[in-house]
């Protein structure tokens, strides 16, 4: 089995009051089988606005390294911005 990576993203929707659960469903069911998003919180910005926190596990040797999963998540309806905080390297 290859290493994983542990990536943290940071997801704002579209609109402020967005229903950030049903925009997770929406997310986990966009992402490869070899994809785990394994938790998620709710951040508040400013003015109702809040941003997702995910920590995905994603496999190392991704062609591409996180662009692939900044584009799935981008696509995803409801999706207005995707920043990757943080990618570290799990070790089992």
């Amino acid at each position: 089995m290859s290493a994983e990576v542990a990536v943290v993203v940071k997801v704002l929707p579209e609109e402020a009051g967005a229903d950030l659960d049903a925009l997770v469903s929406k997310i986990k069911s966009v992402l490869p089988p070899h994809y785990k998003l394994v938790r998620y919180e709710k951040e508040p910005i400013a003015f109702g606005l809040e941003a997702l926190r995910l920590l995905v596990f994603m496999p190392e040797n991704q062609a591409g390294g996180t662009s692939d999963l900044e584009n799935l998540i981008k696509g995803v309806e409801g999706v207005s911005e995707v920043d990757i905080l943080m990618v570290t390297r799990l070790s089992r």
